[in-house]
């Protein structure tokens, strides 16, 4: 098995200001990486920043954009290329998150969950590694998916289709890049107790969504646990990284046992559907 050394790597990672991206540069440069980092929070990137610098590491550039921009994206990887060159290790971790049931979704709500999650990624991908590949070092591609990029998680429709496809372009990817020594990896965490838990949109009633994140968040496991497991996958190459064994006995039944995987997915629905919504939907099952 191929072992990367990430000492002195030039590393770009988005969504960098806080959770598991912030988790991962400030783990990054620990290992003495060259961090390059960006996220549409510019206030919170700053102080990622400030905390790398002041622990000793190495923040070679930040650079606060919407990774759903194209242009911006185009225009970062310009400037890392003139000034530093291609990349050793790309990170994917900005994303976004909803609940919601279908017939609740706007328009707008589709729109940012498939830009975001899914063309962010693609953006990086497209206008970073091709130079990766003819500077001719090897190196590493890492996007974060979900616990929805295999499961079928109720409430999920559009994150699980952005989280699905990572999943599947990784997996094309593994094999489309292994000839120029570039891994690849992707990384499904559960519950993680990030920011991400206050902000995210749930189309319900209110009440219930307060119950409902802080249940997540008993439940859920520190971004700094998914940043070591992202610092393993890159060094010992290891494909797909899922975060907690629950998960790890839902997509062994998926693929093993597919009655009882249903049954487990409808309970799950039927569950989400009393707690998010103020009237029993038990008949829907």
């Amino acid at each position: 098995m191929r072992h990367m050394e990430i000492t002195g790597k030039k590393v770009l990672i988005t969504g960098a200001a806080s959770g598991i991206g912030k988790a991962t540069a400030l783990a990054m440069a620990g290992r003495g990486a060259r961090l390059f980092i960006t996220d549409i929070d510019s206030s919170g990137l700053e102080q990622t920043r400030r905390e790398i610098a002041e622990s000793g590491g190495e923040v070679c550039l930040s650079r606060p954009l919407d990774i759903s921009d194209y242009e911006a994206v185009r225009k970062l990887a310009d400037e890392v290329h003139t000034g530093y060159g291609s990349l050793d290790i790309l990170a994917n971790v900005a994303g976004v998150a909803l609940f919601s049931q279908v017939e609740d979704m706007t328009h707008e709500q589709w729109e940012r969950i498939v830009n975001v999650n899914l063309w962010g990624p693609y953006h990086a991908i497209e206008c970073f590694v091709p130079a990766m590949v003819r500077a001719g070092r090897g190196g590493h591609v890492l996007s974060v998916s979900s616990t929805a990029g295999i499961i079928g998680l109720p409430w999920h429709v559009a994150y699980a289709g952005t989280k699905h496809a990572l999943v599947g372009s990784s997996e094309v990817l593994r094999y489309d890049l292994r000839k120029h020594g570039i891994g690849v990896s992707v990384i499904l965490p559960g519950a993680v107790n990030t920011g991400l838990v206050q902000t995210v949109v749930i189309n319900a009633d209110e009440d219930a969504c307060e119950k409902g994140r802080k249940l997540f968040a008993r439940h859920a496991i520190a971004p700094e646990k998914v940043a070591a497991l992202i610092i393993g996958a890159i060094e010992k190459n290891r494909y797909m990284v899922i975060t907690s064994m629950d998960i790890k006995l839902l997509y062994f039944l998926k693929r093993t046992f597919p009655p009882l995987y249903g049954m487990v997915l409808r309970f799950m629905t039927w569950f989400l559907d009393r707690s998010l919504t103020r009237e029993s939907l038990s008949s829907r099952i």
